[in-house]
């Protein structure tokens, strides 16, 4: 990190869209050759799961989810929804009470049960060591000695009839003075900006990507680096939908000098059941407040396949004063 900002070595284990994928070792297949998403998934200071736990968000569902996440050796986990775990939703459930056969009141009910699941002190997901984020800036400490603000997010665009969507002439993200010119304002909790920020985001923890990054990586990408310009005194965010093949968390810029992508190894990921990236000062030196790493970390592909690995990335964070 160049800011002078006194920093730890983190290491990160990322995946999202595992739409109840188990950690097994499956058989290979045309659509699916070498399956790395098999346990054990490698251990890590933070796990960062970026939504789609489910498929339609049934209890069952929410708890093969956890079945899974159970068994990975991390400290702290954290996780979003995405668009597919539709009982975490209210305004997507109480829109479809025909669909559902449901009243106002049973549908309520639905989400307040999935809710518990995840957010309840007694729920499992707290039991299993899982902090549900909902949208808005989060202070999480970390047991290695790490202190970071993270910026979580379940919504994109819509596409289909999904939850966690808004319109695509709505900016949920950036504030009014920031936000894009032909878009209606309707953030609740904009993404504060980095520049001049006593106490910046250092994870932004979305289910969709920005605009044009990572957004369709069917060319191989997962991740890249982004180097900002040194014209980009706001943080404007532009994001796209993401689904079973597209994924992970991410930040934005209004303008950037170039990109960086990032390719690994297939046979050592397989081995090591993990995309393995290092951009800490040992590695890449990821420069804070001048690049930004995103990640897609979808496990599933378009044939809903677990055919893709989870990424483990070491890197600076901040460490608590």
């Amino acid at each position: 990190m160049a800011d002078g900002t006194p920093t730890i070595k983190t290491r990160i284990l990322i995946l999202s869209d595992t739409h109840c994928a188990a950690l097994t070792q499956l058989r290979a297949s045309d659509k699916c050759p070498q399956p790395p998403f098999k346990s054990p998934l490698p251990p890590a200071d933070l796990l960062i799961f970026a939504g789609d736990m489910t498929t339609t968000g049934k209890p069952d569902q929410y708890h093969r989810c956890l079945d899974m996440l159970r068994e990975i050796h991390a400290p702290v986990k954290l996780a979003i929804a995405g668009n597919h775990d539709l009982t975490l939703d209210s305004e997507y459930m109480l829109a479809h009470l025909r669909k559902y056969g449901l009243s106002p009141e049973a549908a309520q009910l639905r989400v307040q049960e999935a809710r518990d699941l995840w957010t309840a002190p007694e729920g499992r997901a707290r039991r299993e060591g899982v902090r549900f984020l909902d949208e808005g800036v989060h202070v999480v400490e970390l047991e290695n000695g790490a202190r970071i603000r993270v910026y979580a997010s379940p919504y994109t665009p819509e596409y289909g009839d999904m939850g966690f969507a808004y319109r695509v002439d709505e900016d949920r993200f950036n504030t009014t003075s920031t936000g894009l010119a032909d878009a209606r304002n309707i953030a609740e909790h904009p993404v504060p900006s980095f520049i001049g920020a006593e106490t910046p985001v250092d994870i932004l923890l979305t289910h969709g990507p920005p605009l044009g990054h990572l957004s369709w990586t069917l060319d191989g990408w997962g991740a890249e680096i982004v180097k900002w310009s040194d014209k980009a005194d706001e943080l404007t965010v532009a994001s796209t939908t993401i689904d079973e093949w597209k994924g992970g968390a991410w930040k934005a810029g209004v303008a950037h000098d170039g990109l960086e992508g990032i390719s690994v190894d297939r046979e050592e990921t397989v081995a090591r059941h993990a995309a393995y990236l290092d951009v800490s000062r040992d590695g890449r030196g990821l420069r804070r407040g001048e690049q930004t790493l995103l990640v897609n970390a979808a496990i599933m592909n378009v044939w809903y396949k677990p055919s893709n690995a989870p990424w483990l990335v070491d890197m600076e964070l901040p460490r608590a004063s």
